[in-house]
């Protein structure tokens, strides 16, 4: 018998919330932006991250990228190692941080606009 008890953790269920981002422009023409996915728990209300989806060159992209709706920010790191191909990888570094801290505004906005329920305020 371990001298340590442990316990199992009830994760609470959460749904995601998916907010269309079609509208927003990005200000350059290689990166669109798709969609923004939000979690809600009920037992916890709003979680502070969501994934930002977005196309790069008219492709839509697997990875997201995660921002922090709190701090209405992007973390640097999450446009590292996006890209097998180093040119796009190289373009998408140089372009994207910019991009998508600009839209943040437009994307904080667009989250607050989704009551609990997931309806439109």
């Amino acid at each position: 018998m371990s001298k340590y008890q442990t316990q199992s953790i009830k994760t609470a269920p959460y749904q995601i919330h998916t907010i269309s981002l079609k509208q927003l422009v990005s200000g350059n023409e290689l990166i669109e932006f798709l969609r923004v996915e939000v979690p809600y728990g009920e037992a916890y209300g709003r979680i502070p991250f969501a994934r930002v989806l977005y196309a790069f060159n008219g492709i839509e992209q697997e990875k997201a990228v995660p921002i922090d709706l709190d701090k209405g920010a992007f973390s640097d790191s999450s446009f590292e190692n996006v890209f097998e191909d180093e040119a796009l990888e190289r373009t998408f570094r140089e372009i994207a941080p910019t991009v998508f801290r600009n839209a943040v505004p437009q994307i904080v906005e667009a989250v607050s606009k989704v009551n609990l329920s997931g309806q439109y305020s």
